[in-house]
């Protein structure tokens, strides 16, 4: 008979596990199935201290629980946690948008050298809310968004790999106009498409 696996907190409070599960997806159904109140959800999952980001990927489901060892799982209420993230997600935005605007002025006036930097913290940070915007938003669909969130999908990622070209090429007037053009009228989009869910969750 299996030992039970003792090494799986729930919000700082030692839980026992069921004996038959073998793998981490097997833990994280049980706990999302069996121990969550309604209205609560996974926010934070740690592995030996660290936190794991892609805890549902396929890799880290397979994963036997006793090779991993220490597993600390947190979890809130859904809609604290939403309404937390969306504020996030909106400062990221914002960000974004200004660093856009401010690599536009720079090239504008010939600093081209003084954009560079900037532009690949942007690119950084385009990549991050391209992740965010079209995996975890998975439980939403919003209408009237870019106009959706396959179509708002294709054209940053359409607009990430002209941006990254014409930096490559140090083209800095093709930099401008894919920021000016479709960067920014993307991430003005998913500004009101977030200011429109945080009024669904307040």
């Amino acid at each position: 008979m299996k030992a039970q696996h003792k090494d799986v907190t729930i919000n700082r409070t030692r839980v026992p596990v069921p004996s038959d599960i073998e793998t981490w997806g097997d833990l994280l159904d049980w706990v999302e199935n069996n121990f969550l109140k309604p209205g609560q959800c996974v926010t934070h999952v740690y592995f030996r201290g660290s936190e794991t980001l892609n805890y549902r990927n396929s890799v880290t489901c397979a994963r036997e629980i006793a090779s991993i060892g220490t597993i600390a799982v947190e979890c809130g209420d859904f809609d604290t946690v939403i309404r937390e993230s969306l504020e996030e997600l909106e400062e990221e935005l914002q960000s974004a948008l200004d660093s856009a605007n401010e690599i536009i002025r720079l090239v504008e006036e010939r600093q081209d050298d003084e954009a560079s930097a900037p532009l690949t913290q942007l690119l950084s940070s385009l990549r991050l809310l391209f992740n965010v915007l079209t995996e975890e938003l998975t439980w939403t669909e919003v209408p009237d968004a870019y106009s959706s969130r396959e179509e708002f999908s294709d054209a940053l990622e359409q607009a990430l790999v002209q941006l990254i070209s014409a930096q490559e090429s140090e083209m800095w007037d093709s930099v401008c106009d894919v920021l000016e053009y479709d960067v920014i009228p993307i991430l003005e989009s998913w500004q009101q498409v977030i200011e429109r869910l945080r009024g669904q969750v307040a």
